[in-house]
């Protein structure tokens, strides 16, 4: 198992990905703002500054909260920055943004360097990643041996680390049985058809609907509770997340309220609304999606239950967090819960809506 944790530890780096933030690849166009706004009036409602490394479906309630109007409801207009070639909690900390969309992983490393941060919301409570065979010939961990595997852009990605992990559990050694290669997931479709590729991770839904196209089938789905748990000792593992200071938190808790409230209003909106209601809510912010993408990721997400309707984390999600950082180097020490998580505000959301969690 120590194998199998080392080898994923930067899952959650990732998230750069998916979020660590951040493993995940952007659905739509966004737009650079090298100058953060702070805080300011507009109108009746106060502007917040919402930070993201990409534009992902994953982080849903954050968006959906501007579309629907919760934001607007608690007085406020939050303003989506995408920090392209930086780090999206760095605004956060520096004050120039009240909020960023990361991955628990961020927490963590902020935490231990004496940068003082909190988790308020986690958004999904389940792995988005699919390791997949370019084929039929390829549809065990096993035909992958002495074959090409695509995992993503750089070694010390999510993907990557997520294919090694996967073909260490099947007893092979990642280093020298598979030929683990980095490309870019626009790439994949075209490796598969000329041969040239047996294997590829996909990080989210459409991405991996691009390579069914293609003729791959799943090998490894990572939403799948009884592999995950295998990998990383536990079926929940709340990687998406809303993050904002422990200063802001001090400064300004009536402002962090307001935002979770609205968040909470978007994730109960769209426990019940169907992957039409869904896409059509997110279509906005999502400029650049393709033609049925969102309303794909939005059928995905609720079939396999991969979004969080309360917001909480889990204790296995947590420690399995805390195993995978620390084996990737991000960090040393033994954080408890309450050092990364202050989910008071969701407490008070929620009871506001008569729905106590």
């Amino acid at each position: 198992m120590k194998k199998l944790f080392a080898l994923l530890l930067t899952l959650s780096f990732a998230l750069g990905l998916l979020a660590g933030c951040g493993s995940t690849e952007p659905a739509g166009d966004t737009q650079e703002d090298s100058s953060a706004a702070q805080t300011e009036t507009s109108g009746d409602l106060k502007k917040i500054v919402i930070t993201e490394d990409v534009r992902g479906y994953h982080w849903a309630p954050a968006y959906l909260a501007q579309t629907l109007g919760y934001f607007a409801e608690e007085g406020l207009d939050a303003e989506f920055q995408t920090i392209k070639g930086g780090d999206a909690s760095a605004p956060v900390l520096s004050g120039d943004a009240q909020f960023c969309l990361k991955g628990i992983e961020t927490a963590l490393m902020l935490n231990e360097a004496g940068q003082g941060c909190k988790i308020l919301v986690s958004t999904t409570q389940k792995y988005p990643y699919q390791l997949m065979g370019a084929g039929e010939e390829y549809s065990t961990i096993e035909s992958l041996r002495g074959q090409v595997v695509a995992g993503g852009l750089s070694t010390n990605s999510g993907p990557y680390s997520f294919a090694k992990a996967c073909i260490s559990s099947a007893g092979m050694d990642p280093d020298s049985d598979v030929n683990v290669t980095t490309m870019a997931s626009s790439g994949y479709a075209a490796a598969i058809a000329s041969g040239s590729l047996q294997g590829a991770v996909s990080t989210n839904p459409w991405s991996a609907k691009m390579l069914s196209d293609a003729g791959a089938v799943v090998i490894v789905d990572g939403t799948d509770a009884d592999v995950i748990q295998g990998i990383i000792g536990s079926s929940s593992y709340e990687l998406f997340t809303v993050i904002t200071s422990d200063a802001l938190i001090q400064s300004d808790p009536e402002l962090v309220q307001k935002a979770v409230n609205a968040i909470a209003k978007a994730m109960k909106w769209m426990e019940t609304a169907t992957p039409e209601e869904i896409a059509e809510q997110l279509s906005t912010l999502f400029d650049g999606a393709q033609e049925g993408e969102l309303l794909y990721d939005a059928q995905y997400d609720k079939e396999h239950q991969v979004a969080n309707y309360t917001g909480y984390h889990t204790a296995s999600g947590f420690q399995a967090g805390v195993n995978l950082t620390k084996l990737a180097g991000g960090i040393t020490g033994d954080p408890t819960e309450d050092q990364i998580y202050d989910e008071s505000f969701l407490d008070n959301a929620w009871q506001a809506m008569g729905n106590a969690q």
